[in-house]
Parts: C-alpha cells; structure tokens; sequence
C-alpha cells in the first residue's frame, strides 16, 4: 500500500466517522433503554420484520413503564443508535438503565419476540445466554421464563 493509499484511507475515516474512534450510546430513559436491548436482541440476525416491529410496539403497549408514552418516540433513537453501534454495544450501554426488578420482565418480553416465530436459531442462543448474563439472571430466573413460555403454547 503507498503512502498516498494510506494517507486518502484516513481523510475518508475522518470524513466517514470511520476511523478507530469508539462509538458510544446512551440512553435517554429506562424505555428507551428497553426498546434500544429489544431492537439488538430481535436484530441480532441481521434482519428485522415489520411483523416483528408491529409485535415489539404491541408488547411495550402493554407495559405500564411506556403508559400514557409514545412508543415511537423512543424506537428511532435506539434504531440509529444501533446502526452506529451495533448490537452487544447497545445492549451493554443500557443495560445500567433498566431497573433491577424491571430485567427479568424485560427479559421475557425478549424471548417472547424471539420466540414468536417458534424457531430458535444459533444467534438466538448466543443472545438469550449473553442476556441472562448482562441481566445478571439467576438460572432459575431464566428457566421459569421458558417454562412459562413453553406452557402458554
């Protein structure tokens, strides 16, 4: 590579944001923390349905931490956030924002939209183990989830 091939490469890293500066997310609030891990978690197979969007808003609905909220409000800034960060990134930098007791809720609500289309894929594995550990979930916590789950079918 030439120095004129190196030296262009680090103009455009610049320009682009593309360079070795480490990009950070915050959220704004604990549901926009919650949507930011959903939105990683659902697209952690590089692939989000409508179905499964229409699914994440009607799931939150149904929460009292988004009553009286505006769902949308809080969906757009995850999304691009995690267009710059990507989806563990995301995931660790809200966790600190969801409440203790809210973690295990948040959790199922997880694993019902991973589970939604009845197939448990390899990726879908690595983040329900990757969530029980950042959640800091007891196994018995995780089981109960599953159990529950699996007895609603």
């Amino acid at each position: 590579m030439t120095l004129k091939t190196v030296l262009t490469m680090g103009v455009f890293d610049k320009f682009f944001n593309l360079g070795s500066s480490i990009q950070t997310y915050s959220p704004k609030s604990e549901q926009e923390a919650w949507i930011a891990i959903m939105y990683a978690s659902m697209e952690i197979d590089g692939y989000i349905s409508e179905t499964e969007i229409r699914k994440l808003f009607q799931i939150l609905g149904q929460q009292n931490l988004f009553k009286n909220k505006h769902i949308a409000d809080y969906y757009q800034p995850a999304m691009l956030a995690h267009r710059k960060v990507g989806s563990k990134k995301i995931i660790d930098c809200s966790i600190p924002f969801i409440q203790n007791h809210n973690k295990p809720v948040l959790f199922a609500l997880i694993m019902q939209l991973l589970l939604a289309d009845g197939i448990v894929g390899k990726t879908e594995k690595e983040i329900a183990r990757y969530l029980t550990h950042v959640f800091d979930l007891e196994l018995s916590e995780v089981r109960q989830v599953i159990s529950d789950m699996l007895g609603k079918r």
